[in-house]
C-alpha cells in the first residue's frame, strides 16, 4: 500500500463504501507535531473486501506499574536493567562506596544496550526498508 495524506484518502471515496484490494493508507489523529503523521487512527481505502486478511504492527507506551498492574513489558523483560536503574536512584539516599553506584551504572548501560539490541532483532522495523538486522538475538524460550 501507498502512504498518501488523509485528505486524498477522503477525496478517493468519500462515500467510505468502495471495497477491494486496499491501495493507500493514511495516518491521522495522536500525537501532534512531528509525530503527528505515525501515530493515531490509520484510514485504508478502498475498505479491504473479506477475502484480504491483514496484521497491523504498532508500537504503543507501556502501561504504568500499580497496586492493579503489576507487571507491562519492560518488567518482563528487563527486568535486571529495572532493578540497576532504581539502585542508581536508590544509591542518592544511601551513604555507600562510589564505586558502587559506578558499578550500578555501568551494569544499568550494558542492559540497556543488550536490551536495545534485541528490540532491533524482534521485527521493530520494516526489513523491506531498513534491511535485516545485523544483531544476532538469541532465541526465547518460554
Amino acid at each position: 500500500m501507498e502512504k498518501k495524506d488523509i485528505s486524498y484518502l477522503r477525496e478517493y471515496d468519500a462515500s467510505e463504501t468502495t471495497t477491494g484490494t486496499p491501495k493507500y493508507y493514511a495516518m491521522s489523529g495522536g500525537a501532534t507535531g512531528a509525530g503527528a503523521s505515525t501515530s493515531g487512527k490509520m484510514t485504508i481505502v478502498p475498505t479491504p473486501s473479506s477475502a484480504f486478511m491483514f496484521k497491523l504492527h504498532y508500537v504503543a507506551r507501556p502501561l504504568g506499574l500499580s497496586s492493579a498492574n503489576t507487571t507491562n513489558y519492560l518488567s518482563l523483560n528487563f527486568g535486571n536493567g529495572l532493578l540497576y536503574a532504581c539502585l542508581v536512584e536508590a544509591f542518592s539516599y544511601l551513604k555507600g562506596p562510589m564505586d558502587m553506584l559506578q558499578l550500578y551504572e555501568q551494569k544499568y548501560q550494558t542492559e540497556v544496550q543488550k536490551f536495545g539490541g534485541e528490540q532491533l532483532g524482534r521485527r521493530r522495523r520494516d526489513h523491506y526498508t531498513d534491511g535485516e538486522p545485523r544483531i544476532p538475538v538469541p532465541a526465547q524460550t518460554p
